[in-house]
């Protein structure tokens, strides 16, 4: 067989891997373009506005990562690329559904894309460059050198050394045991029994245990498609990351920074990373620097931006968190109860309990919750410290950076460089963002494989009761919030749907107070999601 049978078989059995076990398709907010052009800046480099760009995406499934995108820019030109045609199919109907005109989808493989399919400013390519051939990982790099405008951003994203290190033992072994299974099923029932014995049967002497049973138990809470994708497929090759900046070189591409820039600053680590890491990579370039680091942090994962070679002299060292002051901020911080430790005590949209006794960070964090899911820019943080008395007019703007630095620093925060489509929401009343209801409602087939979003480019999930579901299909028809209350106290009544905790409520009157206890505990859940499109002012209480 030679050498291009021998890729074409190889694409074959990737696309047949694909079509059989789809991957859930969802967006990932470090991978969204707003996100990129924001990184971009604090790197130094100037990029394309929004509204009017041009994305592709490169093994973009069902579209999961393009919708959120789409729907935002109506006026940008939006491009996704799958050599899955039964994932292309179904993102198509998704579009379809959604009434999408800005966002097109094709089944192709990557080396049938040239010069001539267009320019566009951002590239995503995310969960990709590890699970190919080499030949397709050059075909990558072309096509971000190729394809990409003079301004343009690519994001690519892959598993890396030293931390896969432990996960190829993991692999190997899963592989070894899985070897000669007739089936999906029976190669991964074969592969999830090897995971026994990495971990209750490994020998006590056996130095790669604590790694490898680190390894498992991160696999324990995983999908069956997850582990079929990343550690039964046939390709899955790691690299460091001066490989990956040497082979964008050689492709015409210089290596930016992380899409995610907190990641890049040792201070991210603790003190002793920076200490140590600034001693032993004194004078070393940049990407060396981050290797390094990679070394110190046992990385794992790289979401990598690149740019034309040409723009290599612009890039700044490291994230300049100076630039902090350009940008735009919006964050979810939930004040809990008081309680008799000091400070006050803030919850997090991922789930992360926070605790500050400085002011000043206090201030930042109650200001951005009750913007969220719209941005505060800097000036306006700066002027609500200065309106509590947080600091004085001389160095407020220091202050107040230095918080949004931790904030970030901590993966905290969201933001952008303009206004973002909460922002530009002009109406009288609050609206469910477009596609939700849709998304939510057809995901309760496990068979469908586009995830719900919101417009910070995250997936989203929202856990709803008979009564609360029963309204969100009522909303996702267009109607009005309150027309869909008016329209759940008679399907209340009726018996069409039960009440809250399941209780029949046929024939009773006087509902208004149970239906808004529902509407807004809803609301909340919603709002607390960026799943509400609302004005100042609009919010339900929490």
């Amino acid at each position: 067989m030679n050498a291009p049978e021998l890729l074409d078989l190889q694409n074959r059995q990737i696309e047949s891997a694909y079509d059989t076990k789809p991957y859930t398709s969802q967006a990932f907010s470090y991978a969204g373009p707003g996100h990129l052009r924001a990184v971009a800046h604090l790197y130094g480099m100037q990029t394309v506005p929004l509204a009017q760009a041009r994305v592709l995406e490169l093994g973009c499934a069902s579209g999961g990562n393009l919708l959120p995108f789409a729907l935002a820019y109506p006026d940008a030109t939006v491009v996704g690329v799958d050599i899955s045609s039964v994932q292309i199919a179904h993102g198509r109907q998704v579009v379809q559904d959604l009434g999408v005109g800005n966002l097109q989808l094709h089944a192709l493989d990557l080396h049938a894309i040239t010069a001539d399919f267009g320019q566009f400013d951002y590239i995503i390519v995310h969960g990709v460059f590890s699970w190919v051939p080499p030949e397709v990982k050059q075909a990558i790099l072309r096509i971000c050198r190729e394809n990409l405008s003079p301004l343009g951003v690519a994001y690519v994203s892959y598993n890396t050394y030293p931390g896969w290190k432990a996960g190829d033992v993991v692999r190997d072994a899963m592989l070894m045991h899985s070897h000669g299974a007739q089936d999906d099923d029976e190669r991964l029932a074969r592969a999830r029994a090897m995971l026994g014995l990495l971990t209750d049967g490994l020998a006590g002497e056996n130095r790669l245990g604590p790694s490898m049973r680190a390894v498992v138990e991160s696999l324990s809470a995983q999908s069956d498609y997850y582990i079929i994708h990343e550690y039964l497929e046939q390709f899955n090759t790691p690299c460091y990351l001066v490989e990956f900046a040497d082979m964008a070189a050689q492709a015409g591409l210089a290596y930016l920074g992380d899409a995610e820039p907190q990641a890049e600053l040792p201070a991210s680590y603790g003190q002793k990373v920076q200490l140590n890491l600034s001693l032993v990579a004194l004078g070393q370039p940049k990407v060396m620097r981050q290797q390094y680091l990679d070394f110190a942090v046992g990385r794992t994962f790289r979401k990598s931006l690149l740019v034309h070679g040409e723009r290599i002299d612009e890039i700044l060292s490291q994230p300049d968190l100076a630039r902090l002051r350009d940008l735009r901020f919006a964050g979810y911080f939930k004040r809990l109860n008081d309680d008799e430790r000091p400070g006050r005590k803030y919850h997090s949209k991922r789930n992360q309990d926070i605790r500050s006794t400085e002011p000043s960070m206090q201030c930042v964090m109650e200001a951005l919750h009750r913007a969220w899911p719209r941005t505060l820019t800097f000036d306006a943080l700066c002027q609500e410290a200065l309106t509590q008395g947080i600091a004085l007019a001389e160095n407020t703007a220091d202050i107040v950076q230095g918080e949004l630095a931790k904030l970030l620093q901590h993966s905290l925060l969201h933001y952008a460089l303009e206004p973002v489509p909460y922002d530009l929401y002009r109406s009288r009343s609050a609206r469910i963002l477009p596609g939700f209801c849709y998304l939510h409602n057809a995901g309760q087939d496990p068979a469908f494989t586009t995830d719900c979003f919101n417009f910070w480019h995250e997936s989203v999930k929202v856990e709803t009761d008979q009564a609360q579901a029963w309204l969100l299909a009522q909303l996702g028809d267009g109607t009005d919030i309150r027309q869909a209350s008016a329209l759940l106290i008679r399907a209340l009544q009726r018996g069409i749907v039960p009440g809250p905790e399941g209780v029949d409520l046929t024939g009773q009157r006087n509902l208004e107070p149970v239906v808004q206890r529902i509407l807004n505990r809803l609301l909340i859940a919603l709002r607390q999601c960026g799943l509400i499109l609302e004005q100042d002012g609009n919010a339900p209480n929490e």
